[in-house]
């Protein structure tokens, strides 16, 4: 979670240049000019000031000899984290000849998110399920547009899904920008509030309505998708949805990362290399718990391995929409059902089904009911979904519903098709 530049006093990427008098190691220095900025700008003092202690006592050992660059950075870096278990922290090596922007407009543009803003894809999944993958929260000032865009496209949804799954973060004033999108906008809700310890200074996020209201979709039901790698800004979407009761988080605990951060450039006159550290500055407290997820992470409503997360929050989400009625859900149970619990029959229930239908063909092959249309198209597999219901392999948005009499014979076949329409073949032709 980065804050916005203009909020931290530390924020113009500081240089603190670092000669080298009298001859003095020039790593020695930048060692120094950390810890002296995690001492006086650590979001937690106390613990600022024995991570500044602990470099300290390794220069002194003698622990960062003869280090500069990449292996300096990665040894400092990894200090910092066994001490403090912030995961916000890094230090890195700056390749040689890097400098910084020339003018404030050139840092700017270097700041400056580039489009699509995170957003990897937006669907409309079975069931007029709304899908959209996130991978990061780019500062708000820039994506107020591909933001509404992407709540354009998934108008009208039943449920709406947001993938968190590979999102590592970003900035807070986007998480309360889409966030807006999920309440009524003339209701503001708080979100989340920030301190920073650089000022002293306690900023709070809420839902507004400078978005377009007619996109507001407060009663839609919403799922978070996460996993071990959803952190920051990512963990504050999910953690602030589950604290408000708005969102079923689905997947696993995320990462454990509630402290938002600086970049600090560190220079050595004596090498002309720059060094950037990435310092934790501020803590969220939420309104709710009145603490955050720093090193906890978010635990999810329905607990699942990462990769399995959209399919267990669509088979919940169509569960429910199901028992509301909304019978077009069953092509996504379907889907689902024929990936994730096949219905297995034996080679003589699969017999059952062999025939001619008027213009449909139905045969078993090394174990498998196989289908096609005939004269237009040749046979594929069909998987058992349910009591006489079979799905195409690799075709979505389709079922095949075996139909049968009183007495239990079956005599027809209809297609189910996904914009509502059916068509029935009667059974001419029973296999041999």
């Amino acid at each position: 979670m980065h804050l916005p530049l203009t909020t931290v006093a530390l924020s113009a990427a500081l240089i603190l240049s670092t000669p080298a008098p009298g001859g003095e190691p020039i790593e020695h220095e930048i060692v120094e000019a950390v810890a002296e900025a995690v001492e006086e700008n650590y979001v937690y003092p106390e613990v600022g000031v024995s991570a500044a202690g602990l470099l300290r006592e390794q220069l002194s050992s003698g622990a960062y000899e003869n280090l500069e660059g990449e292996a300096l950075a990665g040894a400092i870096h990894n200090a910092l984290i066994e001490h403090t278990n912030d995961l916000h922290f890094a230090v890195r090596g700056l390749p040689t000849g890097w400098a910084p922007p020339a003018s404030d407009e050139d840092a700017e543009q270097r700041r400056a998110p580039q489009a699509p803003f995170g957003f990897n894809a937006v669907q409309r999944l079975d069931g007029n399920v709304g899908y959209i993958d996130l991978r990061g929260f780019a500062n708000a000032e820039y994506i107020g547009d591909t933001v509404e865009s992407a709540m354009r496209l998934v108008q009208g949804c039943e449920t709406l899904i947001f993938d968190l799954r590979r999102n590592g973060g970003g900035d807070p004033s986007a998480v309360a920008l889409i966030t807006s999108y999920l309440y009524d906008p003339s209701e503001p809700v708080h979100l989340n509030s920030l301190y920073s310890r650089p000022d002293d200074k306690t900023t709070e996020y809420w839902t507004h309505n400078e978005i377009n209201t007619d996109l507001a979709m407060p009663d839609v039901p919403v799922y978070v998708l996460t996993s071990g790698m959803t952190f920051s800004a990512a963990e504050e979407f999910s953690y602030n949805l589950r604290n408000l009761k708005r969102a079923t988080i689905v997947g696993e605990t995320t990462g454990g990362g509630a402290h938002p951060v600086d970049f600090i450039l560190l220079h050595s006159d004596a090498t002309d290399r720059y060094y950037q550290l990435v310092l934790p500055t501020a803590r969220a407290v939420s309104p709710i718990t009145n603490t955050n997820w720093e090193g906890t992470g978010v635990t999810p409503h329905i607990e699942c391995d990462a990769d399995g997360a959209l399919d267990q929050a669509l088979l919940d989400a169509y569960s429910k929409l199901l028992a509301n009625g909304n019978e077009q859900v069953r092509f996504g149970i379907a889907s689902l059902t024929a990936r994730l619990d096949p219905v297995e029959l034996s080679g003589a229930d699969l017999a059952q089904y062999q025939g001619t239908y008027t213009d449909r063909e139905f045969r078993v092959d090394q174990g498998r009911l196989m289908y096609r249309r005939i004269g237009v198209s040749d046979f594929r597999p069909l998987t058992c979904v349910g009591d006489d219901q079979f799905v195409i392999d690799g075709f979505e948005g389709f079922i095949l519903r075996f139909d049968r009499d009183q007495g239990g014979a079956i005599g027809s076949v209809t297609g189910h098709y996904v914009l509502g329409h059916t068509d029935k073949s009667p059974r001419t032709e029973p296999a041999n």
